[in-house]
């Protein structure tokens, strides 16, 4: 009853709705003792364990070598093989824009050398920004999702989402040149567009656009643009900032299942009393068929105990993050690959079963 109590308190004061990373610099920017200058909070201090899961069975690091730092992996299951991307730091100027490609075992043990891509980019001003790509597979094609910042826009940046098909030829892999997501309904040139969600529906591309509303668009491959299909208002009990994307979403029996980010400045044991901002996951389902309403989320963010302990790197702002970009499903447990303090590559394992007792569910208005 304390942790409840000390939570509904604070958080209900406390939810943040901008967009996370819009920082013109959060790619570029590592600040120096920026932790150490945040001022002690006189807020209810939070310990995020006493939301741990038993249903979060393993965690599992994964590193690269020659790619210290790297973070941020989706993970898909494709042509019977297992391959994550993730993004890597470009060693001359701490860039992120690079991302690469591995094959893993059923281990998660990388079995190929991880093959680094920098996607064509033709601003003739400013610089390539590509954030945070998502893999789906919607049969033997292989597509990714990402962000990065609009061609044609010099004097400021502006984020679009972009879709890019990734080839094999048994030795390396080749892209079709990357399409820009620039026309869709209710776009605004001040808004970034991240973190849309990619699914398969009946052998296509969808892409969740939002989760309040939830409102699902087609992209009509080779114009730049989207179609709504259909959007649904819904009641998502959720106190942890505004639900955004995480991971791809993947159809599991009678419903779709994804893995949602969502972030808000709060006091924790694990920042050392400081409040800053705590980058949270969660569960949701949306039904099978259209219009695709959410059916079921997480009343809490899922925790386990490897979360948010150090080491805490240092990033663009103070903060505690965990990330989550890629799912795995089979008939008894779901794999979540997810980025730690934008600088680790992690696997949780979940219980399928026990998870999704786990969740809440959620009405349509």
């Amino acid at each position: 009853m304390v942790k409840e109590f000390i939570c509904s308190l604070f958080l209900s004061s406390q939810i943040l709705l901008a967009e996370p990373g819009n920082c013109v610099f959060a790619d570029y920017f590592l600040a120096d003792n920026m932790e150490e200058a945040s001022m002690a909070s006189p807020t209810p201090v939070i310990d995020m364990e006493d939301f741990a899961q038993e249903f979060i069975l393993e965690t599992k690091q994964i590193e690269f070598p020659e790619f210290p730092g790297a973070f941020n992996p989706s993970v898909v299951r494709w042509q019977g093989n297992l391959l994550m991307s993730f993004r890597c730091y470009n060693p001359k100027n701490r860039s992120t824009n690079p991302f690469a490609l591995v094959f893993l075992n059923e281990k998660f043990e990388p079995i190929s050398k991880p093959q680094v891509f920098e996607l064509p980019f033709h601003n003739p001003v400013l610089p390539s920004k590509l954030q945070d790509p998502r893999l789906i597979a919607i049969g033997e094609r292989l597509f990714a999702a990402y962000n990065n910042i609009l061609e044609n826009v010099t004097h400021h940046e502006m984020r679009r989402m972009f879709l890019v098909e990734l080839f094999y030829d048994g030795e390396k892999f080749t892209t079709s040149e990357p399409q820009c997501i620039s026309d869709y309904e209710g776009k605004k040139d001040t808004r970034y567009e991240k973190n849309w969600t990619p699914f398969v529906y009946n052998g296509e591309l969808f892409l969740e656009y939002s989760q309040q509303p939830h409102c699902i668009l087609r992209p009509l491959m080779g114009t730049g643009m989207c179609e709504t299909v259909c959007s649904t208002n819904n009641d998502i009990a959720w106190k942890w900032g505004a639900v955004r994307g995480g991971s791809q979403a993947l159809l599991d029996g009678d419903h779709y299942i994804s893995f949602f980010h969502s972030w808000i400045k709060i006091s924790t044991v694990q920042s050392n009393r400081k409040e800053i901002a705590h980058y949270v996951m969660g569960a949701y389902t949306f039904e099978a068929q259209p219009p695709f309403a959410i059916t079921a989320i997480s009343p809490e963010p899922l925790v386990a105990e490897s979360f948010y302990r150090p080491p805490y790197h240092k990033t663009w702002r103070p903060l505690r993050c965990v990330f989550p970009c890629g799912i795995l499903v089979d008939e008894n447990y779901i794999w979540v690959s997810y980025g730690r303090q934008d600088n680790e590559i992690w696997i949780t394992k979940l219980d399928k079963k026990q998870l999704l007792q786990s969740l809440i569910p959620v009405s349509s208005k």
